[in-house]
């Protein structure tokens, strides 16, 4: 066993008891893929703003925020507020509320492509009605996304999540991959593949299949693959190939909501047909949603001639909608500017870190979203992450290790967030652990990993 991986258990004792409880009842051990890392992950008793609370009493500073989900950290006053009063008058009922009109009304004035929109249970469900909605729209079947790009937790939305060497075929054709046995041949035949920040053969795909795309989907920043930034010039080519052919543009902004006020397709001044929502608008608890253009949006109702059938127990339950509204107000623009500022200076520390130890690797990402890959290439799409990361092997998972044990949390795969609950104390303490992490971590890339050193 590493000796990294031998101070973690010391470490983490309690967590360790829970893990193999756990491991009877979960397969895994635990009920979320994306959630669970090696040995095991630390199980947390209690968290507040910034700070989580694991089972042995360590405090840890959340970079991860539930994956980018809390923009205000942990427990926010307002949402505890909210969330309170809500329980106490019901959870849940079918049937309209306030607090479910006035946060969709707030949606609407803040994020330019959208006139309406539905509320959904995840951001998953989110992608889903919007694919529906484009076929729907357009009677056409196949649909375009990006190599590498994650749009949940269903069959066409992980086709070529991992673009892998040796199945990925070339840049200028890329081949649609499942991601694990479970995909069936006809999902991968009508999910066509497009390199993420190639504007030629972006346009020469789509022009090339325009007859049978019913829409192409694109996350403005690719977040699986290590909080990859498209580029302006990307995404306008997206807009003028699809509105050229009639095809549907689906921004997937479940992550880049919280990137400004009307989420990334503000800042980058490009306007999708529908924009995909989740995480930041439910104030930590389970939320999607789907919005965009009124003639696209009003297949959801009931009274059209032949709907769209969108029907979801939780979707806009009272609870979510109360959280949601309390967190969103008080995520003003002020606020944004803030956290997205603290973002750019945990990249510009953790650059600085790598430059001082000598070790190959990079923060990279945009505002309030960064991601670590261990390299120097310039990373533009998921062919360059995923080649790092085979290259990196497991010092990805040693330094996330070493990380939790300086008290500073993020996601496994190295993806941080800034949250309001922060200010540039926690920055720095990242910063710090990074510096003495790195040099930890040091000795044994020089024995195991010597092509990651400068």
């Amino acid at each position: 066993m590493h000796p990294i991986i031998e101070q973690y258990i010391a470490f983490s004792p309690g967590s360790e008891a829970l893990a193999k409880r756990a491991a009877e009842v979960f397969p895994g051990g635990d009920t979320r893929s994306s959630a669970h890392y090696g040995p095991y992950p630390l199980a947390m008793a209690q968290a507040n703003g910034c700070v989580l609370t694991d089972v042995d009493g360590h405090e840890i500073i959340d970079f991860m925020n539930n994956f980018t989900s809390l923009i205000h950290g942990h427990a926010h006053p307002a949402v505890v507020h909210a969330v309170q009063a809500q329980v106490a008058d019901g959870s849940a009922y079918a049937a309209p509320n306030d607090n479910q009109i006035a946060l969709a009304e707030m949606i609407v004035d803040r994020v330019p492509s959208i006139e309406q929109l539905r509320f959904t249970s995840s951001g998953t469900e989110g992608t889903t009605m919007a694919l529906r909605c484009a076929r729907a729209a357009s009677g056409r079947h196949k649909i375009m996304k990006m190599e590498g790009g994650y749009h949940g937790s269903y069959e066409q939305a992980e086709v070529s999540l991992v673009p892998v060497p040796g199945r990925r075929g070339d840049l200028d054709a890329p081949v649609s991959t499942a991601v694990d046995d479970s995909f069936s041949d006809s999902v991968l035949e009508d999910t066509m593949i497009c390199p993420y920040n190639e504007p030629e053969l972006a346009e020469s795909l789509i022009n090339r299949h325009a007859d049978e795309l019913a829409a192409v989907i694109v996350e403005p920043v690719m977040g699986s693959m290590g909080m990859v930034p498209a580029t302006s010039e990307f995404l306008q080519c997206l807009r003028d190939a699809t509105e050229r052919h009639g095809i549907i543009l689906i921004f997937d902004e479940v992550i880049t909501l919280r990137l400004e006020q009307g989420g990334a397709q503000q800042s980058h001044g490009v306007i999708p047909d529908l924009t995909c929502m989740g995480k930041i608008i439910g104030g930590g608890l389970p939320v999607g949603g789907i919005g965009g253009r009124r003639d696209l949006m009003q297949l959801f109702s009931p009274e059209a001639e032949r709907p769209v059938m969108h029907a979801s127990t939780f979707s806009g339950n009272a609870l979510t909608m109360a959280a949601g509204y309390a967190a969103m107000s008080a995520f003003d623009a002020n606020e944004n500017q803030r956290i997205n500022e603290l973002g750019g200076l945990l990249r510009e520390g953790f650059n600085q870190a790598f430059q001082q130890s000598g070790i190959k690797g990079q923060a990279i990402g945009s505002g309030s979203l960064t991601n670590i890959l261990f390299t120097d290439v310039e990373i533009s799409n998921a062919r360059h992450s995923i080649d790092a990361m085979i290259e990196a092997g497991n010092v990805s998972q040693l330094l996330h290790l070493l990380m939790l044990q300086r008290g500073i949390s993020s996601a496994s795969r190295l993806m941080y967030c800034t949250s309001t609950a922060m200010t540039e104390t926690e920055v720095g303490k990242a910063v710090t652990a990074m510096n003495e992490s790195l040099a930890e971590l040091r000795p044994y890339i020089e024995r195991d990993r010597p092509h990651l050193l400068r």
